[in-house]
């Protein structure tokens, strides 16, 4: 982990890379990244200004767009509605592709144990507030309207309950504990999975896939920074002083205008300077 550089001081350095780049490549997470933390995850919506901004960068010549979330496919399909977008739902364990071809990257033996689901919503009945969501592959225990002065005994809890199932992941987050199966895919690998997709079935693997972005905000985040930054990607964590990102910003919404800005940049390069003719580049 470390300090993150604030990406406004850096655009320059930033334009460098897209100047050099043959195709674009642009990935953000969902909640606290392209919409804000709100109290209750049916709240969030994304605004008309964020969906115009993906959708503007999706038609443009080379590039590609993906969104990956912690929420369920179906759920993160029907509140973005992007044409053309590569999605992942419940932190890579759901993939769907351009083409429309859904997998899931479980085996049936690999699923949570009932016991965990029943033990949790057990322990949430003694915390009014907290409230568990059942994503049929994954859990998540939800702790935001916990009076403060309990938060801290329910913690302690749900992490000595995590340790009794030794093949269960539990990861803590903005008010809420994420359990997922250990041997599970993750961001990371959800984002080679698309960039694989994306250069196409004749394409040759050993060239660099173009230039990629990726915004998040959330420790699940946290391996897909590591994934992009070491092949050469530009990374962005939102509302965090230290992270394995490179780059920071305070709000969802310099995101928003990041992604204004990331089409503004390549728009202007025309297809002609960046080497492709066309969408299937």
């Amino acid at each position: 982990m470390a300090r993150l550089k604030p990406i406004w001081l850096c655009l320059d350095v930033v334009a460098s890379a897209l100047a050099g780049a043959r195709r674009l490549h642009v990935a953000a997470d969902f909640d606290g990244t392209l919409t804000p933390i709100v109290d209750h995850p049916d709240r969030a919506r994304l605004s008309s200004r964020a969906r115009r901004a993906l959708t503007g960068l999706a038609r443009l010549p080379g590039t590609r767009v993906a969104l990956l979330s912690g929420r369920r496919l179906s759920d993160l399909r029907r509140r973005v509605r992007l044409t053309g977008a590569f999605l992942s739902g419940l932190s890579g364990l759901e993939t769907l592709d351009r083409a429309g071809r859904l997998r899931v990257h479980l085996r049936p033996e690999q699923r949570l144990p009932r016991t965990l689901r029943r033990e949790l919503a057990e322990w949430c009945a003694r915390f009014p507030g907290a409230w568990l969501e059942d994503k049929r592959l994954a859990v998540a225990l939800h702790y935001r309207a916990v009076p403060p002065g309990r938060r801290a005994v329910l913690a302690a809890g749900v992490r000595r309950m995590a340790r009794r199932y030794p093949k269960v992941f539990c990861e803590h987050g903005k008010r809420v504990f994420d359990f997922k199966p250990r041997a599970s895919w993750t961001k990371a690998d959800a984002l080679a999975w698309w960039l694989r997709g994306s250069l196409g079935p004749r394409a040759d693997r050993r060239k660099k896939p173009g230039l990629l972005f990726f915004f998040g905000d959330d420790a699940n985040d946290e391996p897909a920074y590591v994934w992009v930054r070491r092949r050469g990607g530009v990374t962005v964590a939102v509302g965090r002083r230290v992270s394995r990102a490179e780059y920071g910003v305070p709000t969802s919404d310099h995101v928003v205008w990041l992604l204004e800005w990331l089409e503004r940049e390549w728009r202007a390069r025309g297809p002609s300077r960046r080497g492709v003719a066309s969408r299937r580049s």
